[in-house]
């Protein structure tokens, strides 16, 4: 099996990449894009337009910027697919400028730039940046979203960042400390068992076997060999058999005890038997006043820290907030009649704060107490340690305020939302649906007055742009004349100049015209607006994140072959984003199959996920051509 960076179609795919070809702008926009521009209206309209730019100026003849930028605008607001108008709310962050192509023209423009006019490299460059920027942006967004979930379960940071130990222990150093004098005493792959004589008798077996002076002890107090065997295998003990044990523990003292600590690697203080293994007070002297168990408060989902410091009262008695939590509890219930109930409640309840460390249970003693003996808690950081949860409010708003967000799960971005024109999604789908509805209103002559080929207002407004009501009333220079628009037409009247037959004569007509439209066609001009609203917030969000994400086409350079060249050897691994908006669904929708080098382009994508599957199935391939010299 070959493992080359290139297989045969990548190379196809990299020749058509070097040579501009294999992407382009998705066809189906330019289709829709043109039928929306073809219908009578918007193509009437558009015509103005274009007339009216080229006639920007101050002499009589000519119209004023600030009446072209009204004619770009008429519509905007309650209206703009008519005239093919940027809406009115998107037009601070949709400059249009001094142009004649209406909103479509921006649409067609982007997508031409983000392809690079046809440099592919710097579209090349353009997602390199862009998916840079996503693989920064969306770990955070991910992170504020999912931070709630920790919220129904959250103590302190400590606890946090800590993994739950800091809940076990106020004062980890000493903690720890106590911990490594233990050495192997505790078994914490089953805590259930935790502080049952059993589980202290299995530890000694493993560690390094049982002393025959205390298994002399377990046969006169009548364990029978069998059954102490049976003990050692399933580490599971009658409680008649917990009791022998326990009284063989406490009848164990001196030079036995020594033997077992030696075994066990126990160098804590003050022990007199070796049944004070099982007593906290006596295996944790410097920080059992510090242990604690996380209780429910009953009014909530959040737990409230409760300390073990009052749990050996002078009379050995059992705490009275914690017992409730343990009173039903079988594994309790159980060791308070074979050890002291105080020290058997106390056992329960730093096995249950034990239980809450994950993965807990796959670590030996010895591993956790290095992990305590290392971690830190916040001591000092005051605002830290007074959080209430997880991610404060504000900082959960200033980042989904700072950072972009896009249409991927939880708000996350993806390529379409930075350079979805050139996919042609959503415009596609909405240019189309617009052409449809305004070519069924103009067949049911709804857009008469605006369009009709003799009365309506915008060829009224061509045939003043191309002169056709003009007098010269003095040749000049400079030229002087009127322009009398005939009465019954739109904009009826004698204007001194060309600019005041549009900004007081056909500008407000047209105005008043489409206002009676929107009047008299709620549900059609209500669709359209929707058409065109969505496809400017898109724009306006994909303007947005490119700006976010710094890219600056004036800074980009062209020809850039190590770009093309990097973006051609990386298609397999594209082809296997096949998440919804993922990058294989974006570049298949510009991938242009319409000749070899597209197709190819394709071709890589579904090659790379063949791979991935088949390797998976432990089949290998012979696909890349190995890059090493022959």
């Amino acid at each position: 099996m070959s493992n080359g960076q290139y297989s045969s179609v990548m190379l196809i795919a990299t020749d058509g990449l070097l040579q501009n070809q294999g992407l382009s702008v998705s066809s189906n926009l330019i289709t829709a894009i043109t039928a929306y521009n073809s219908t009578t209206a918007v193509s009437k309209y558009l015509g103005v337009l274009g007339t009216a730019v080229g006639n920007v100026g101050v002499a009589n003849n000519q119209i004023t910027s600030a009446t072209f930028s009204s004619l770009q605008t008429l519509g905007a607001s309650n209206f703009p697919a008519i005239t093919d108008a940027v809406p009115s709310n998107y037009a601070a962050n949709l400059a249009i400028g001094n142009s004649a192509t209406g909103f479509s023209g921006l649409v067609t423009t982007q997508a031409s730039q983000i392809l690079g006019s046809g440099d592919i490299s710097i579209f090349a460059q353009v997602y390199n940046i862009c998916q840079g920027y996503i693989s920064q942006n969306n770990p955070i967004i991910n992170t504020v979203k999912n931070s709630s979930t920790l919220a129904p379960t959250f103590t302190s940071m400590n606890s946090l960042s800590t993994g739950g130990i800091s809940d076990i222990n106020r004062t980890l150093p000493a903690f720890g400390e106590d911990l490594l004098k233990l050495g192997q005493a505790w078994d914490l792959t089953n805590l259930i068992y935790y502080g049952f004589p059993s589980a202290l008798l299995f530890q000694m077996a493993k560690a390094g076997g049982l002393l025959p002076e205390f298994t002399a002890k377990l046969d006169a107090a009548g364990l029978s060999t069998e059954e102490l065997n049976t003990i050692l295998t399933d580490t599971s003990a009658t409680t008649q058999a917990e009791g022998i044990i326990y009284q063989a523990m406490l009848d164990t003292t001196g030079s036995t005890l020594d033997q077992v600590k030696t075994i066990l690697d126990v160098t804590t203080l003050n022990l007199t038997t070796m049944a004070d293994l099982l007593n906290p007070v006596k295996t944790l002297p410097n920080s059992y006043q510090q242990l604690t168990i996380q209780a429910p408060t009953g009014g909530g989902p959040i737990p409230v820290t409760i300390s073990l410091t009052n749990i050996y009262g002078a009379a050995a008695t059992v705490n009275a907030v914690i017992l409730p939590m343990f009173i039903n509890d079988e594994a309790y219930n159980e060791l308070a009649k074979i050890i002291p109930s105080d020290q058997a409640l106390a056992n329960r309840a730093i096995g249950n704060s034990l239980g809450q460390v994950k993965n807990i249970s796959q670590l030996t003693l010895p591993a956790f107490t290095t992990a305590v003996r290392a971690i830190e808690i916040n001591t000092g950081l005051g605002d830290i340690n007074a959080l209430t949860q997880p991610v404060p409010t504000s900082v959960s708003s200033n980042l989904n305020t700072l950072l972009a967000t896009g249409t991927g799960p939880n708000g996350t971005l993806t390529l379409f939302d930075f350079m979805g024109t050139i996919t042609g999604i959503p415009y596609t789908e909405e240019f189309t649906a617009a052409a449809n509805t305004i070519n069924n209103m103009q067949a049911a002559n709804t857009l008469y007055y605006l369009s009709d080929s003799t009365d309506g207002v915008f060829t009224v407004m061509q045939n003043t742009l191309d002169g056709d009501y003009g007098n010269v009333i003095d040749p000049g220079p400079p030229v002087i004349i009127d322009i009398v628009i005939p009465g019954g037409l739109p904009g009826a009247g004698t204007y001194a100049n060309l600019n005041a037959a549009f900004s007081t004569g056909l500008i407000p007509a047209a105005a008043n015209l489409i206002a009676n439209v929107v009047t008299a066609n709620p549900g059609n001009v209500t669709s359209l607006n929707s058409n065109f609203s969505n496809m400017a917030a898109q724009l306006s969000a994909e303007t947005t994140n490119l700006a976010l994400a710094q890219v600056n086409f004036a800074d980009i350079t062209g020809n850039s072959r190590s770009s093309v060249m990097s973006l051609a050897s990386n298609l397999q691994q594209i082809g296997k984003d096949v998440a919804p908006q993922g990058q294989a669904e974006f570049f298949t929708a510009i991938a242009n199959t319409q000749n070899i080098y597209g197709q190819a382009i394709e071709s890589s994508f579904r090659e790379g996920r063949n791979i991935a599957a088949l390797n998976d199935a432990g089949i290998g391939m012979d696909s890349q051509i190995s890059g090493s010299s022959a």
